[in-house]
């Protein structure tokens, strides 16, 4: 968590069917993204779910390592006494579902 927002580690899986956080693998937030990671397309959507998930534009969610590779940190820029607690709400209802 930053003051201007929060950092999520993800181990990025492209060309899947669905974009849909999946669970835990070694302590990053498995993410499958229907999107090929051609032109930056698979990041744009990576970056675009998780804005969605944590209620924010999705301008203000950005890649900051690993745009290149599975294994991604992604930037969510906003108020983190707001984004932690719908990110919480969002995927325990995916594990719910």
């Amino acid at each position: 968590m930053r003051e201007d927002g929060v950092t999520v580690e993800v181990k990025a899986v492209p060309r899947s069917r669905r974009t849909q956080a999946v669970g835990v693998q070694d302590g990053r937030l498995r993410v499958q993204i229907a999107a090929p990671p051609h032109d930056g397309q698979s990041n744009a959507a990576l970056c675009g779910y998780l804005a969605d998930a944590a209620g924010i534009r999705s301008q203000a969610a950005s890649i900051r390592r690993g745009s290149g590779g599975a294994r991604k940190l992604v930037a969510l820029d906003g108020d983190p006494s707001t984004i932690v607690p719908r990110l919480i709400a969002h995927f325990v209802d995916l594990a719910a579902e």
